[in-house]
C-alpha cells in the first residue's frame, strides 16, 4: 500500500523565501555550491571570479 504522505508534492513557496536567499547573496553570505549552480542556471545570479552576484532578473525580483 503506497504511502499517501509521501507521494505529495511539497507545498510551493512563495517568493518571499527566494527574496532571502537573494539578499544573502547581496550580502555575500556564503551558500551551497549546488544552490549557487541552480541560481545561475535559473539566471537569477552569475559568478564573478569566486563571487556570487545578482543579475539584473535577481534584481528585479528583489525590488519587487
Amino acid at each position: 500500500m503506497p504511502n499517501n504522505q509521501a507521494e505529495r508534492s511539497p507545498t510551493p513557496a512563495s517568493d518571499a523565501e527566494l527574496c532571502l536567499l537573494l539578499l544573502s547573496i547581496k550580502r555575500g553570505d556564503v551558500i551551497h555550491p549546488r544552490l549557487k549552480r541552480l541560481l545561475v542556471h535559473l539566471g537569477f545570479a552569475e559568478l564573478r571570479g569566486l563571487q556570487l552576484t545578482l543579475t539584473g532578473k535577481g534584481q528585479l525580483l528583489l525590488d519587487s
